[in-house]
């Protein structure tokens, strides 16, 4: 199929108020006007043979769902936002790809389209949208393709009043010729499949009956936390529903309202994150009103491949929760929670949930598409992103997946970003050559010290924490350098990080407490997001992690000083995010195996207040601070469990050779079951027994 560009929308004669709107929730001013509306668009094709099948190719600007001959196909697109504070229009649009068979010999196309400011993880131009191209099969051999064009209909659903809110009783406008839009949009094929969409029923199903002039509430409760759309099949002639959605406990994601005259099946526009939902349902009608609820769970389709079971429940349930919270994270890319879906930016979190991927469900492909689509918005704007401790951690990321997939054109696709990433952070060094003016330090933990957010940390309690991800990036892209023939650039790398370990170790080494300091007091400037500097030297359990996990401290000393965070109490404790480095760190010290188990059971403190969804944390960073539930970067054990009893290493990229160091840890049985590209890696451990393990035949490996 060829790339579309064949874009319509509504008549800007009939419709002036609803072409444009302000491009993402978080970036638009409160003066503009949103000019929210939900544009639906309809073509009816017939044919004289019976279509064999159909491809169709669809991209809008933004959220559409598209329905064939009556039946739900999917929505999208598969777009994945930018950066905070950022007012950039994409220079990318995605196209969704849809295969459906025999559809007979006529064909019925039924787009909705909503225009409004989009959430963090989807992106816009901010102006309504709608391509697509239709190619169908005959068996006689024929191919006809079809396009959007002037000949579509199209109208605004009036009913659809506002982001979540339906009134039925408001008739939808009359249709009307589509028109051409003037403004081009650039389109690429995404490059992986398309969501999965699975209806699930609430653990207390039941249908809720209403009589006239009564209401009623209900609560439809599901097992486990969702990434979900609510779902409701009506039988009325007249009822107001209120619909809050929730997760667990008190967490609220979304209220809407809907207010219905007649028979329907209502489908929310949008997913939250879902474990409840309540329904008020008010009756205004002449007869009997029901409702019977479900939902509808969208995700990455992918089938629970990896498995971990061993003799301890607990930690078996940590690994199930875990590695659920992951697949309602995979959506179009994955999120750091189906409730809030924070934009590409938030790498962090995305590089942790890579490698939860690796060992549980095994397909790469959306992770790779992460870094890429992070590489492009490094490129556009100039190597800068908001969070300065994230494009970081992506170059670690774009190391660590290439390092599963093997896939070398993945480097070079992001080579050029790397560059341009470590380029701007030269301009942030110092005249002692450490990052000393960067334009922030976020973002460390989700922990409070001394008053301040370590989400924002100022400079004496972030600068060192920053200048160990900036050697842990320079390390990384020496590797990348190396892998893609670039030994100019290797050797510029590698230079550039040990003289920056040598002037790090110079000024943030406490010599006398053998121990490394969060960050150096002076002015830096006030900005929301950097709070005016302070006095103090302040000493975190954060900064020496990292300084170990980068290299900047090794031998005995990064041993002691990992024994000493571990087992002696500092100025902040670590939350589940920022427990991924200290793995990290204990493999680099060889620790591992003496500590992990032990602090993998911590994460029983929340599978036992909560097995529905991992919550952000343990610890509440201030005390009015409401937990949700739905949060996969704080679930690294999904990563540690089958590492941990493995012990797999990636001695070459892609599987191609391995090295497994089998062990119990104490546990009396375990039993890991890992996807590869090649097939299972599978290890079957039992106490005085020696271990059971299966290798794909093209994987060489070798055993501890």
């Amino acid at each position: 199929m060829n790339k579309i560009n064949n874009w319509i929308w509504l008549s800007e004669k009939l419709y002036p108020d609803n072409q444009r709107t302000v491009c993402t929730s978080f970036a638009d001013g409160t003066s503009e006007k949103r000019n929210y509306c939900v544009a639906e668009f309809k073509k009816e094709y017939e044919f004289d043979e019976d279509a064999e099948s159909l491809n169709v190719k669809i991209s809008a600007d933004t959220f559409f769902r598209l329905y064939i001959n009556g039946e739900f196909v999917g929505n999208g697109p598969a777009c994945a936002g930018g950066d905070f504070e950022s007012e950039n229009s994409p220079y990318w649009h995605y196209a969704n790809n849809y295969s459906l068979k025999n559809t007979g010999k006529k064909l019925s196309v039924f787009v909705q389209v909503q225009l409004s400011p989009v959430v963090m993880t989807d992106i816009s131009c901010g102006r309504g949208g709608l391509a697509t191209q239709i190619n169908a099969h005959f068996k006689s051999g024929r191919e006809i393709e079809l396009a959007t064009d002037e000949s579509w209909q199209c109208r605004i659903n009036k009913a659809y009043t506002e982001p979540f809110c339906y009134d039925g009783r408001i008739m939808p406008s009359e249709w009307s010729n589509a028109e051409k839009t003037s403004f081009e949009r650039h389109i690429k094929d995404a490059p992986i499949p398309m969501l999965s969409f699975e209806k699930i029923r609430p653990v207390n199903q039941k249908k809720i009956v209403v009589k006239p002039g009564e209401t009623k509430e209900f609560t439809a409760e599901f097992d486990k936390i969702y990434s979900a759309s609510a779902d409701l099949q009506i039988e009325t002639d007249g009822c107001e529903i209120d619909v809050t959605v929730g997760e667990y406990g008190d967490v609220i994601s979304r209220r809407e309202k809907i207010v219905v005259t007649e028979n329907m099946h209502y489908t929310d526009m949008n997913f939250h994150s879902m474990g409840r939902y309540t329904l008020r349902i008010k009756n205004f009608g002449q007869k009997a009103t029901s409702v019977l609820p479900a939902a509808v769970f969208q995700c990455y389709p992918t089938r629970d491949e990896g498995e971990f079971i061993c003799s301890d429940k607990s930690l078996n349930k940590i690994y199930d929760v875990c590695k659920h919270t992951l697949k309602i994270c995979r959506q179009t890319m994955h999120l750091d929670s189906p409730m809030h879906q924070e934009p590409l930016a938030c790498t962090g979190d995305y590089y942790i949930e890579s490698l939860m991927t690796a060992f549980t469900f095994g397909d790469m492909r959306l992770a790779s598409f992460d870094v890429m689509r992070t590489a492009d918005m490094l490129c556009e704007n100039g190597g800068k992103m908001f969070h300065t401790t994230y494009s970081l951690i992506w170059v670690r990321m774009l190391w660590d997946v290439y390092m599963f997939t093997g896939d070398k054109n993945l480097l070079n696709y992001c080579k050029d970003a790397v560059r341009i990433l470590l380029k701007r952070f030269e301009t942030y060094l110092g005249g002692n050559g450490v990052i000393d003016s960067p334009p922030n330090y976020m973002f460390v933990d989700w922990v409070v010290a001394d008053g301040y957010s370590m989400h924002h940390p100022p400079k004496a309690l972030g600068q060192t924490c920053l200048n160990a991800f900036y050697r842990d990036a320079l390390c990384h892209a020496a590797k990348i350098m190396e892998e893609i023939g670039d030994g100019e650039m290797q050797e510029k790398y590698l230079h550039d990080a040990e003289k920056h370990k040598e002037n790090h170790n110079k000024i943030f080494f406490d010599k006398e407490k053998r121990l490394y300091f969060d960050g150096l007091n002076g002015k830096t400037g006030s900005h929301k997001w950097l709070p005016e500097n302070i006095d103090g030297r302040y000493y975190s359990k954060h900064s020496n992690i990292l300084c170990v996990m980068s290299g900047l401290c090794e031998g005995e000393l990064a041993k002691e000083i990992i024994e000493r965070v571990i087992n002696e109490k500092f100025i902040t404790e670590l939350q589940p995010y920022f427990m991924h480095f200290l793995f990290e760190a204990l493999k680099k010290t060889g620790l591992y195996k003496k500590y992990a188990l032990s602090l993998l059971y911590r994460w029983s403190i929340m599978t036992n207040a909560c097995s529905k969804g991992l919550q952000e944390g343990w610890i509440k960073p201030e005390e009015s601070y409401s937990f949700d539930h739905s949060h996969a970067w704080g679930g690294t054990p999904a990563y540690q469990l089958p590492y941990a009893v493995t012990g797999l290493e990636m001695l070459e990229p892609g599987y191609k050779k391995i090295a497994l160091s089998p062990d119990l840890l104490g546990l009396d049985s375990a039993y890991v079951k890992i996807p590869t590209p090649k097939g299972y890696i599978v290890c079957n451990i039992k106490r005085d027994a020696e271990p059971k393990i299966t290798v794909p035949e093209s994987i060489e490996f070798n055993i501890n």
